[in-house]
């Protein structure tokens, strides 16, 4: 998705497109169409220094419906007794989105 974000960006060139979390990164694209290599490294260095910020649990950096940052999402947890399982759900309280699973 983070790739789509920047691609969207880079070829449409509209800020008012562009997630407000995302606006870092963009504006580090190079003038011409950026290598895959590239795109890691900027990724990777937005990561290290705290622009951006990854869901710890599922890895997402923002809500693949509204784009809203990871920061934002709203975790919940619960352990079944029984099984002796724990599961963990992260939702979007801009738009309802949600994922979950076994951790």
């Amino acid at each position: 998705m983070l790739a789509w974000i920047l691609a969207h960006a880079y070829y449409k060139k509209s800020s008012k497109n562009i997630p407000d979390w995302a606006k870092p990164l963009v504006e580090k694209l190079p003038k011409s169409r950026p290598t895959d290599s590239e795109l890691l490294k900027i990724f990777e260095e937005a990561l290290d220094t705290g622009s951006i910020v990854q869901d710890p649990v599922f890895g997402h950096v923002a809500c693949p419906n509204c784009y809203a940052p990871a920061s934002d999402f709203e975790e919940k947890g619960h352990t079944d007794l029984y099984s002796e399982r724990t599961y963990v759900f992260v939702t979007c309280p801009h738009c309802g989105w949600s994922d979950g699973g076994e951790v």
